[in-house]
């Protein structure tokens, strides 16, 4: 009888695998719909609130962006596709405790910022100096970290926000910029994006921009010449047909 029961059970075990479909989960829009893993369902609405980590290197194939961790929640879905929303990133743990090393000064700080689109978002950056400091000039590194957060974060959207924590870039980069006002201060060692969260998302977003798009260089776009400056330009002088002589210069009149 025992035996009749477990037959059953398993059987029923197999069906239930066998009624479930293989979904590709897809990142936002922002990182260019890219394929981010695979998710199994029997009931296409069991998806909606699953959240799926990858390593910013997933992304991006740089393994030097392997201590990023990107979160991701499925909000949507299509017959065989899991679409997502992006939730934030995180450091690992080994990462930070290889920066934090004695006889060094960890500041810390956790400032909320809305973007230019309607998106508000935690950032939590992590200056690290090469010897101990004084509390007064951690109270002025912490005062102009927020100051610098606020200001660029409120001009962005979050697409150029996203792009300007995450990017290796150091000329593009929002921990460079902070690193580089704070040598008035003090000289940093390093400052990392220890963490950044989406506290809050408009309903609709949007927002087709990508973040791995490099974005065109202003001197660049700014010498590039428009339609209306090309029609300006001078005539060339015509050539003369081919077999027809062009036209003495007359001779300088000799004093």
């Amino acid at each position: 009888m025992a035996r009749k029961q477990t037959t059953r059970d398993s059987k029923k075990l197999k069906d239930k695998w066998k009624a479930k479909q293989w979904y590709s989960i897809v990142a936002p829009e922002m990182f260019n719909r890219a394929k981010i893993g695979e998710t199994l369902a029997d009931e296409p609405e069991k998806l909606l609130g699953r959240t799926v980590e990858v390593t910013l290197q997933d992304l991006t194939g740089d393994f030097r962006m392997m201590h990023v961790k990107l979160k991701f929640k499925i909000i949507d879905h299509s017959t065989s596709e899991a679409y997502t929303r992006f939730l934030g990133h995180d450091l690992t743990s080994d990462y930070i405790r290889r920066q934090t090393r004695r006889k060094r000064t960890k500041m810390e700080g956790v400032f909320d910022v809305t973007t230019k689109d309607g998106y508000t978002v935690r950032l939590k950056p992590m200056a690290i100096s090469d010897k101990r400091i004084q509390s007064s000039v951690q109270y002025e590194i912490r005062k102009k970290m927020a100051s610098l957060i606020t200001e660029v974060g409120s001009s962005k959207t979050m697409a150029q926000l996203t792009s300007m924590v995450l990017t290796s870039d150091k000329d593009r980069s929002l921990v460079n910029l902070i690193q580089k006002e704070c040598r008035g201060i003090y000289p940093l060692k390093r400052v990392d994006m220890r963490k950044m969260e989406v506290l809050n998302a408009p309903e609709k977003d949007e927002s087709t921009e990508n973040i791995f798009a490099s974005p065109v260089p202003e001197e660049e776009a700014s010498e590039a010449p428009s339609p209306a400056a090309e029609d300006a330009k001078p005539e060339e002088p015509e050539t003369p047909p081919v077999g027809e002589e062009p036209a003495e210069e007359p001779a300088p009149v000799k004093e």
